[in-house]
């Protein structure tokens, strides 16, 4: 399964950062699917990159790792780490809200090349609206993970927020504190929540099965 990743995560609370989702928590994921024989294709930012530069087998990627229809739309620099394809755009590009119309030209022109079956988001509001949206524009399910970052942004974005709860494909949290508290603040249902635990030893598997589950929910 080709699988698309995205990702941005601003300046983020120490003391939140330690209980919610990270960048950590993304790789520990994207490598966890990476074992399993997926082909991870991880969009994110060039401040991101950062949190790999420890990583002895973070490299430079080939340029063909980009379709020739992608690399003039916004700038991307590849690189690959354990197996992860890593497609870094730059910072600025995730900022500035009128930029995500190229994000949105590049992941479309990137599915056509490529065909991901499943768009998975992580962090900002404004990231998980863009994997949902462009989902429900390739007709690609959209699963998001709601950390701090996207709770947050709830009482300033009430629209934006309700919208993605209300297409997405499916929902993830890490724990059933978090599966009760996104209930009591709606509009998601039980049906669209999974608790998944991002330092459990099946979590690639588990991910799988869920990949599949709305995979097969689309071609139903």
């Amino acid at each position: 399964m080709r699988l698309c990743l995205l990702s941005d995560y601003p300046v983020i609370p120490q003391t939140a950062a330690e209980m919610d989702y990270n960048l950590s928590t993304v790789r520990r994921c994207a490598m966890a699917l990476a074992q399993q024989g997926h082909q991870v294709y991880w969009l994110l930012s060039t401040d991101s990159l950062q949190a790999f530069q420890a990583e002895a087998a973070l490299a430079p990627a080939a340029a063909d790792t980009l379709p020739p229809t992608c690399r003039y739309i916004v700038p991307v620099q590849p690189y690959q780490c354990a197996g992860i394809r890593l497609l870094c755009v730059h910072q600025q590009v995730w900022q500035h809200a009128d930029l995500h119309t190229r994000l949105f030209t590049f992941i479309c022109l990137f599915q056509r090349a490529l065909s991901c079956a499943v768009f998975h988001a992580w962090g900002a509001l404004s990231v998980a609206y863009l994997a949902v949206y462009t989902g429900r524009f390739l007709a690609v399910p959209a699963v998001v993970s709601y950390g701090w970052q996207l709770r947050s942004a709830r009482p300033q974005q009430p629209f934006l927020w309700d919208w993605v709860a209300r297409q997405l494909s499916a929902a993830v949290v890490p724990s059933m504190a978090e599966y009760e508290r996104l209930l009591t603040l709606g509009p998601l249902a039980a049906t669209q929540l999974h608790v998944i635990e991002p330092g459990q030893p099946e979590v690639g598997r588990t991910l799988t099965a869920l990949y599949a589950r709305v995979c097969g929910a689309v071609t139903s």
